[in-house]
């Protein structure tokens, strides 16, 4: 069984970050639909997630069945 990682999302309570328009964010109950940051957007993910009071989650896939 193989693990890749794919990114990271942001988690706010139960919820993960989907994303922000001009006067709302969006908010998603599975990571998969959360907006993924590579490795070279984490500090963008880090200020986003400080200013919504959320924290940084890896998430990682696997190809068991």
């Amino acid at each position: 069984m193989d693990i890749e990682f794919i990114g990271y999302v942001i988690k706010i309570g139960n919820y993960y970050f989907g994303g922000r328009t001009q006067n709302s964010i969006s908010v998603y109950k599975k990571a998969q639909q959360a907006e993924i940051y590579n490795e070279d957007e984490l500090d963008i993910a880090e200020r986003v997630a400080e200013g919504l009071g959320g924290t940084i989650r890896k998430i990682y896939v696997s190809d068991k069945e």
